[in-house]
């Protein structure tokens, strides 16, 4: 077990309190432990991915959702100025997309998953999604604050930061997710290496989003394939 706050390892895996800085362990302070992860995943990314595992796929996931909970709920208080020219349920434009996007950044993980097993990585799809979860974190807190530039009403930073929020997590985070996995399994020769998995990863969310794009996402997928101008 690694302490949320400081990252030490605890040689009691059942202690209720961190060995070094005295952080509570226990369950009763779950919702102080993901804040905790949450900036430990900001301040130092990458070397609290390389120690992430089991652990924190919780913490991952509740990452993943917020993630995609974010995004649409954006766009809807970004387009409540357009309320006179498009008519679109909270549902279909909030709660239909939440779960797509749960559901391609899972594909993604398990795309993830696939090309480090394939290169002979032994990393579980565990271990894989909360990497991902926190390679994800400084993407979502970008969307946080997009989330306030909507609400404050400067549409044009929100576009800014979710355009950089979406895409940046989407191209960025497998590669290091990738680059995380081999490097933390040892060399791993022949095909695919961590430049041709990304790029494998890639084509298949590309792949993905062209062949179910519009049946998951719905009205927003709709809205969204016309263009970012709408925001400006």
């Amino acid at each position: 077990m690694f302490c949320p706050k400081c990252q030490h390892r605890q040689l009691a895996e059942k202690a209720r309190y961190c060995e070094n800085c005295g952080t509570p362990l226990t369950r009763g302070a779950a919702g102080l432990a993901y804040f905790q992860y949450a900036a430990a995943a900001l301040r130092q990314p990458v070397a609290f991915a390389r120690r992430a595992g089991r652990r924190q796929f919780t913490a991952g996931l509740i990452t993943i959702f917020l993630f995609s909970l974010l995004i649409p709920f954006i766009v809807y208080t970004g387009f409540q100025r357009l309320v006179g020219f498009v008519d679109h349920p909270f549902a279909g434009m909030v709660l239909r997309p939440t779960l797509a996007f749960a559901i391609v950044n899972l594909l993604i993980t398990a795309y993830c998953f696939a090309v480090v097993r394939y290169g002979k990585g032994a990393a579980t799809y565990r271990e894989i999604a909360a990497r991902f979860g926190v390679y994800l974190v400084p993407f979502t807190a970008l969307l946080l604050l997009a989330l306030l530039m909507a609400l404050l009403g400067f549409h044009a930073l929100q576009s800014l930061l979710l355009l950089i929020g979406l895409l940046g997590a989407w191209f960025a985070v497998p590669a290091f997710v990738i680059l995380t996995g081999y490097s933390a399994e040892g060399p791993t020769p022949g095909f695919p290496d961590q430049l041709q998995g990304t790029l494998l990863v890639y084509l298949a969310l590309l792949l993905t989003l062209g062949l179910l794009g519009k049946m998951l996402f719905g009205p927003l997928g709709r809205l969204l394939s016309e263009g970012w101008s709408l925001f400006f």
